[in-house]
């Protein structure tokens, strides 16, 4: 490498380096097109009307070339769409250089206008949640939303109830009082029974509960977690209180232990509330007896490289805001902002693997979305456009608890709740990944 060119390129690191350090994260775009629409307007703000630049091109990150190509055709229309000339040779004394750089959190997009020999600068940043997968492949990912229930009171979470005796589908809906089953009858869900959840003392006002399926001794079990409770049913016996059992966590030693289940279910995975309830300490309680001790996390769930290989990622979203990855042994992979408070990992029969499915930031009066996005080579990229939801999530999680053993169920997606902020209903939604060549 030349001197000259030695030089050229350590002046670039250094422009890059410089706009990482120095740049407000708080001004960023949704999308990689809209950021390249956006600069270029900056940029022809800074132009002379109707005058023309020499552009060049230089992709400093982790996006393919085909995203490079798109975004570079994008920001030149925008360009030429308020009067301004692009050429890619020296014909025009002024140049404008766009370069595409990365953080850990996300995609710059710098522009430099060049002219009399003074240089000026327009920044767009994109956050890692917002960046579209790169790869080429055959299959595209489409994410499905259907109305599986509402109601007026809170849903905490609903459960596709695994086959027993029972011909018509069930599904079990928990509320902060209520543990209700119901079975399909000609296109709609019918009530089987509801059962009152004794607690003591005064809820939280934003309450969490779980629900499980297990196995004990060859008889299915359903299971209603709460931070301080513990409920249990024998769905091989009639659904009534005779069969219905709660006990306190307080007194044990895993105070208020919630097992982790999204994602390659395993059963000796568990996480532990703090004292209220309202997230999880940070305190895991892995297979083998193995104790982690990560940040606190609202939620959380696990990938796996396929169905028929262990989990090797677990993913967590914060009480920080930010997200986190983490391997098998407890190592920090990644960390990144622009997340809600709500994931979950759901596989897909697309390609037999699993993904993750994240809400968007904001707040309980804004409508919400879900997004499904691809783990791959310690990056996060998303796979599709976001679905859009009625109202704010208030849980997220799988469709239906897979047998002990097995990595997936006879349900695939996920059951996602929100409080439809047109009619004050609680809605639990499935989403599903449909996939076409």
């Amino acid at each position: 490498m030349s001197p000259p060119r030695l030089r050229g390129r350590f002046s670039l690191c250094l422009l890059v380096a410089v706009f990482l350090v120095a740049f407000p994260r708080s001004l960023r775009a949704d999308s990689l097109e809209e950021a390249a629409r956006s600069l270029a307007r900056k940029v022809a703000s800074m132009m002379n009307p109707r005058e023309g630049a020499n552009i060049r091109i230089r992709n400093l990150s982790i996006l393919s070339s085909d995203q490079i190509s798109n975004l570079s055709q994008v920001f030149e229309g925008e360009l030429q769409s308020r009067g301004h000339k692009v050429s890619h040779d020296d014909s025009s004394p002024v140049s404008l250089r766009v370069i595409f750089s990365e953080d850990l959190t996300g995609i710059l997009e710098i522009g430099e206008l060049v002219e009399n020999g003074q240089s000026r600068f327009s920044v767009e940043r994109v956050t890692l949640a917002a960046i579209p997968s790169g790869r080429s492949t055959s299959k595209k990912f489409t994410l499905v939303r259907e109305l599986v229930w509402k109601q007026e009171s809170p849903i905490l979470d609903l459960k596709f109830l695994r086959p027993t005796a029972q011909k018509q589908e069930q599904i079990a809906v928990l509320s902060p009082n209520a543990l209700s089953i119901y079975e399909g009858r000609e296109m709609s869900w019918s009530l089987v029974r509801s059962l009152p959840i004794p607690h003591s003392g005064t809820q939280s006002r934003a309450p969490r509960g779980q629900l499980l399926q297990l196995d004990e001794n060859g008889k299915p079990r359903l299971i209603a977690d709460f931070p301080k409770l513990f409920c249990s049913v024998d769905l091989a016996g009639a659904f009534d209180s005779t069969n219905f059992e709660c006990n306190s966590n307080e007194e044990k030693e895993l105070v208020g232990v919630s097992l982790l289940t999204a994602g390659p279910f395993l059963i000796d995975n568990g996480a532990k509330w703090n004292s209220v309830g309202n997230y999880f300490t940070g305190e895991l309680y892995a297979e083998n007896g193995i104790r982690w001790h990560i940040e606190p996390f609202f939620t959380a769930g696990f990938l796996g490289l396929n169905s028929v290989e262990p989990p090797r990622v677990l993913i967590t979203a914060g009480i920080d805001g930010h997200t986190r990855l983490l391997d098998h042994n407890d190592k920090e992979l990644r960390s990144f902002t622009g997340w809600g408070n709500e994931l979950t990992t759901i596989h897909s029969t697309c390609d037999d693997d699993w993904h993750i499915l994240a809400s968007a930031r904001g707040d309980w009066t804004d409508s919400d979305k879900l997004t499904a996005y691809q783990f791959e080579e310690h990056n996060i990229v998303a796979l599709d456009q976001p679905v859009a939801l009625p109202g704010p999530v208030l849980s997220l999680g799988s469709e239906q608890i897979p047998s002990d053993a097995e990595f997936v169920g006879p349900h695939d997606g996920a059951i996602v709740v929100v409080r439809n902020l047109k009619t004050g209903e609680y809605e639990a939604y499935r989403i599903s990944m449909a996939c076409s060549h």
